[in-house]
């Protein structure tokens, strides 16, 4: 009798793994209550002059007579002083009217209001004032205030990620490397197998009890075929190995990891994936996608907690360190979900973190939950929507087209454009429950007959629960077409784009998959932004550090296409200000203005001063969330962590 598997979830791999002013300065209210100044640090600018003290009045000021020797001398007017009454200590000076001031650099503000500046004051969490650097001095400056001299380095808004998985991050950086050239050195199923077999003998191999690979990509192998669970068995046959494909939809699995998972001859297709079989046989050859994935996850033996905490914390620095103060966990499980706020309550989250429910995974946790999509974070934590997927990526031939691809992939009939991983039942019941409940949708489509579903499906939505404005936004998008763009811009939907994919894939999307003339137009970022479509923008998922210059670098120097660039300052935009408003937090975050978060990000040089093939040199010198140093490097530039 056929049976489907249990599409249970592992918190970790699953999270991990799948997608997946005004004046002469802007002004707010100083914060009232006191704060503990830092460590001393020499001004760079001197502080103003002490204020002159009243004069005496005139009836007090006459010189007093000549006291007789070992007396106080009398003061006209003066009660007598008791030589034994207690010393009264001085009171304690005013808080400063600024913890921190940054001067002597560029400020890249990304407010329309005040493009650049000179000075930033911030006062707590908050920017205080923004302007000249004279002007914020003489009015900021005070006993107690920190005077950062930028010496011509640049301030930015903290990078907001539009579209990821921090804890995926965490997993990638440790897990065996199989990327290929450019990006590592697997060039073969042999190189791989090798890989797989080198990172078994360390010490997380036997912790763990399984062997992972991340990042494989059977186009670019000289086989031109994904490794079978065969290969796999090779490695080992008595413990579970797994390797997940660098657009985190599919993965392939040995025999011990397809036992565990219950995953046999039998075994039926669930919705949204699939389990590929030997030719002519039902016998499964190792290679799952889509949900098929998931559930084999769900099988695999579990971290412990520590384990799985170190890494969202491994995947926290990596942001960090690249400049970032709000981070995404696409796809989380309600596993995912638990950690989290784990991690909040124990207070180890530096940088917010938006969370997106995996709709199908997670509806029945989800209903009637009061807590998603509010607009304040709990420790650093909230649930801002729910998120799915609808098909892979066009290099790798995965992406539903509704024209055919070039060349079909190996096994593959000519006329091949993909495949429908998700009823058209299916999503418009996930995109129904998500417009009734209120929620804010992301969901991850690349060919054009997926985007249409998707469109579809919003369409629908929308018309059956009309309400406020709720920002969809559409993540990948690589083959949308004009109509396409205007349809999302009609149902106010944005787009997030991994411009990366473009020269990663460059070679398979020209051969093999599209030819000149579709490549030329894929993540057609400028004619979004033509269309009037919000474009934002994120690190490709086959990257284990989210760059965000290689991000910038990739909009806006492309090797093909050029009238799809974007400007330096809408790609900027597109990492910090975008973001913040798909997210609807553009009134705390995305800009340096007065009143928002003191998110900053302190770089080496000037992004818009600095060619496109230089701008992988840029560093981050410094990291502020809401006014503390949150990453500092050893170049200096930042403030003292209070």
């Amino acid at each position: 009798m056929k049976s489907a598997f249990a599409l249970s979830q592992l918190a970790l791999a699953t999270s991990l793994a799948f997608a997946a002013p005004a004046l002469f300065a802007q002004t707010v209210a100083p914060v009232a209550k006191p704060v503990t100044p830092p460590a001393a640090v020499k001004p760079a600018v001197p502080s103003p002059a002490p204020a002159v003290k009243p004069a005496i009045p005139a009836p007090l000021a006459a010189t007093p007579a000549a006291a007789a020797p070992g007396t106080t001398p009398a003061v006209p007017g003066a009660l007598p002083v008791d030589p034994n009454a207690p010393v009264v200590p001085p009171p304690p000076p005013p808080p400063p009217l600024s913890d921190i001031i940054f001067t002597n650099g560029d400020v890249i503000t990304l407010d329309d209001k005040r493009p650049s500046a000179q000075a930033v004051a911030i006062k707590g969490s908050k920017i205080l004032a923004v302007g000249k650097t004279k002007d914020i001095l003489a009015r900021w400056n005070s006993e107690g205030t920190e005077v950062v001299d930028l010496a011509g380095k640049t301030l930015v808004p903290g990078f907001i990620d539009a579209w990821g998985q921090m804890s995926r991050l965490g997993l990638f950086s440790v897990a065996a490397q199989l990327q290929s050239p450019p990006l590592g050195p697997v060039t073969d199923t042999n190189g791989l197998l090798r890989q797989l077999r080198e990172w078994s003998k360390g010490e997380l191999a036997q912790r763990f009890g399984w062997i992972i690979g991340v990042g494989y990509d059977d186009s670019r192998l000289r086989e031109q075929r994904a490794p079978s669970r065969n290969d796999l068995d090779s490695v080992y046959r008595d413990k579970p190995v797994i390797i997940i494909h660098q657009s985190g939809r599919q993965l392939v699995a040995n025999g011990k990891a397809l036992e565990l998972a219950g995953i046999n001859r039998d075994s039926i297709d669930p919705p949204g994936g699939r389990i590929s079989r030997w030719p002519g046989s039902k016998e499964p050859d190792g290679l799952l996608e889509g949900s098929a994935a998931v559930a084999l996850i769900g099988a695999l033996p579990q971290l412990g907690k520590d384990d799985r905490q170190a890494m969202i914390q491994q995947g926290q620095s990596l942001y960090l360190k690249n400049g970032y103060t709000t981070a995404v966990e696409a796809r989380a499980t309600p596993e995912d979900f638990a950690l989290y706020t784990q991690a909040a309550d124990l207070g180890t989250l530096k940088l917010d973190v938006a969370l997106y429910a995996d709709l199908a995974s997670s509806a029945a946790s989800l209903k009637g939950h009061k807590s998603i999509g509010p607009k304040y974070y709990k420790s650093h934590l909230r649930l801002a929507g729910v998120s799915f997927s609808l098909d892979g990526s066009a290099d790798e031939r995965s992406a539903w087209l509704t024209q055919p691809y070039q060349f079909p992939p190996a096994g593959k009939r000519s006329g091949f454009t993909s495949y429908q991983a998700v009823s058209d039942e299916v999503v418009g019941d996930l995109l129904g429950r998500a417009y009734a409940n209120g929620w804010q949708v992301a969901v991850q489509a690349n060919g054009d007959a997926a985007i249409e579903q998707f469109i579809n499906g919003i369409r629908a939505a929308a018309g059956k629960y009309p309400g406020k404005d709720r920002r969809p936004l559409l993540v990948g998008a690589q083959m949308i077409r004009d109509d396409q763009l205007d349809a999302l811009k009609e149902l106010g939907i944005g787009v997030s784009l991994a411009p990366q994919r473009l020269t990663l894939g460059l070679a398979s999307l020209q051969d093999d998959a599209l030819g000149k003339e579709r490549t030329a137009r894929f993540i057609p970022a400028a004619s979004a932004q033509r269309h009037g479509v919000p474009v934002l923008l994120n690190a490709d998922n086959a990257l284990i550090e989210p760059a965000p210059f290689g991000v910038l670098a990739a909009a806006i120097k492309r090797p093909v296409g050029e009238d799809q660039q974007l400007t330096p300052l809408d790609a900027l935009k597109a990492l910090t200000l975008l973001p913040a408003r798909q997210i609807g937090e553009e009134k705390i975050k995305g800009s340096i203005a007065a009143g928002k978060l003191a998110d900053l990000t302190v770089l080496s040089a000037n992004p818009l001063k600095t060619p496109a093939d230089k701008l992988g040199d840029i560093r981050v010198i410094g990291t502020l969330k809401e006014g503390v140093t949150v990453f500092g490097s050893n170049e200096g530039g930042v403030p003292i962590t209070r």
